[in-house]
């Protein structure tokens, strides 16, 4: 028995810290924290949504960042990845979820179908990608999720459906918050005026304030924060 929990512990010892930056335009972001992550010897996980996808397909696998594209809304395919995070000796130490900011700008009238994919891009991939990412970090009683949003004042009164979306996912954010606090698991919403990947000194900015976050101590844990426009 003694020689099992030994071995469990070294097993354990040898894994290697990730971080998990998760949504359908976050090449950018990811990139952003390649240079840190590297100084805090941590592993890049570029989880990009792609519906086509009915398994995880590994697209690149590099010494510092590995892409990954599958369907965010499929709990298989979430299942996948976090097997194939563990198979590489890979524990997550903070994840980024951006949901799927396209078309929130646009002034068009959505159809029934395009709500329903809305919703899947957004709401239900938050619940699925916390639930399956928490879990994970429960085993080893640490960890920070933090979910990506816009502000209110960046919303046009006449976009209720991006109004809903995202006080779902900042009601499912202080929810998290509540439950996981006590268990070690940091959960905060941080909300942005604006989404461009294309802005590197915004990209930064939000990678820089994610990774403050993932640092504070436990006694100062942050629960919502805003960053503005650049």
């Amino acid at each position: 028995m003694n020689n099992i929990i030994t071995q469990f512990f070294r097993r354990q010892s040898k894994r290697q810290g990730c971080i998990v930056v998760i949504g359908d335009d976050v090449h950018h972001l990811s990139q952003a924290g390649i240079e840190q992550s590297k100084q805090k010897q941590l592993h890049v996980y570029q989880v990009l949504h792609d519906a086509k996808h009915t398994s995880i397909q590994i697209e690149c696998q590099r010494s510092a960042l590995t892409t990954v594209y599958l369907n965010l809304v499929n709990p298989v395919a979430l299942k996948s990845l976090m097997q194939h995070i563990r198979q590489q000796a890979h524990h997550i130490e903070l994840c980024i979820f951006q949901p799927s900011f396209k078309g929130l700008d646009e002034e068009v009238i959505f159809s029934t179908q395009q709500v329903e994919l809305q919703w899947q891009n957004t709401g239900l991939s938050a619940v699925s990608i916390s639930q399956i990412i928490i879990k994970h970090m429960l085993a080893q009683r640490q960890g920070t999720f933090i979910f990506l949003g816009l502000q209110d004042t960046a919303l046009s009164n006449a976009d209720l459906l991006a109004q809903s979306m995202f006080a779902s996912i900042r009601a499912l954010s202080q929810s998290l918050a509540r439950e996981f606090h006590p268990k070690g698991i940091h959960v905060a919403y941080c909300m942005l005026e604006k989404w461009d990947s294309q802005n590197q000194p915004l990209m930064k900015s939000i990678d820089h304030l994610c990774w403050h976050i993932h640092t504070q101590p436990n006694s100062t844990w942050s629960q919502e924060v805003s960053i503005g426009r650049l």
